[in-house]
């Protein structure tokens, strides 16, 4: 979903809780009445004496009117409250118990969408990430460097190991540290190197700052958005990716390629850029030679001009568990 169509959603969320808190009190109001019928009378007198109040004010009476309506309105109060402890009745139970105390269940406080919709919005992007990937079993906790073979790189002029210790805590430090001036990332390396599970744990400690993240393999990411041209639809996927504060597009050249598809992969990667939205691309493509052949050269400048680069090397951890 896109985040106009998710805050639509939590604000949809908070009415029905404000909608139901509102109606259990009236029930418990009702209760109380039914058992007290004094009740009833004390606030039909305590709302006759604050209209009076009220319309005296308007109407430019002398003070000392308006102060006497006041305090009989502020009379009924007390006795009101009276009546209910010494009938073992709290009256701030016949008040709504809202969820959230902030903006009492209406979505906004000082004309800003609640901390409470945030919240709500954030739990829908986890469990869209969760949906499509398996985030809660890739942490930075369980990414295990001793499946790393600690035996010298000549390429690298370090083990593979002391290499992606290196990697590890560069993507950790990026995480932990995340704003919106982050740089681009760009993952590259064989299968099965860890890739993936560095850029979830990425993803789940940026999420839990409360940022919109966008989780989505490149060729899941394309079937959707050529899906969406023959169907004439407009925003959309591409819109969604194009607004996330963190997109993480997994598996950069799994994705059919089409013109169509190689436009808007452009057209994705220069908008990101333009709008210096942090991006984090993953990918199984090795060469530089290969990249280019695939894309075209407007396209792996764009890319590759404005991202951090980070090898990932070693044996296939997937195989290795396996």
């Amino acid at each position: 979903m896109t985040q106009q169509e998710m805050m639509q959603k939590a604000f949809g969320i908070v009415a029905l809780r404000r909608q139901k808190a509102v109606t259990l009190a009236d029930q418990r109001l009702a209760e109380v009445r039914a058992k007290l019928p004094q009740l009833e009378l004390l606030e039909q007198k305590r709302t006759q004496a604050g209209l009076r109040a009220a319309q005296l004010s308007v109407s430019g009476a002398d003070r000392a009117q308006v102060d006497a309506a006041l305090a009989e309105a502020a009379a009924c109060d007390t006795k009101r409250e009276v009546l209910l402890r010494e009938n073992g009745i709290d009256p701030a139970q016949l008040k709504p118990m809202f969820t959230c105390p902030i903006c009492q269940d209406t979505g906004r406080a000082s004309g800003e969408p609640c901390q409470c919709v945030r919240a709500l919005v954030q739990e829908m992007r986890q469990k869209e990430v969760n949906e499509s990937s398996p985030l809660s079993l890739c942490s930075f906790s369980t990414f295990d460097l001793n499946k790393y073979p600690d035996k010298y790189v000549p390429e690298l002029g370090l083990s593979a190991r002391e290499h992606m210790t290196d990697v590890f805590h560069y993507c950790k430090d990026y995480a932990e540290q995340f704003t919106l001036k982050n740089p681009n990332l760009y993952l590259y390396g064989y299968a099965g190197l860890g890739k993936t599970h560095l850029a979830l744990a990425i993803a789940s400690t940026v999420l839990q700052k409360g940022y919109n993240v966008v989780y989505v393999s490149a060729q899941n990411a394309f079937d959707a958005i050529e899906k969406e041209h023959f169907q004439s639809e407009e925003g959309g996927t591409l819109a969604t990716l194009c607004d996330a504060q963190l997109l993480i597009l997994d598996d950069l050249g799994t994705e059919y390629l089409t013109p169509y598809v190689s436009s808007c992969l452009y057209s994705l990667v220069n908008t990101r850029v333009c709008r210096r939205l942090p991006t984090i691309y993953t990918s199984n493509i090795v060469q530089d030679a290969d990249l280019h052949r695939r894309y075209t050269e407007k396209i792996v400048s764009r890319l590759l001009g404005n991202c951090e680069c980070l090898n990932f090397c070693g044996e296939d951890v997937r195989l290795m568990n396996k």
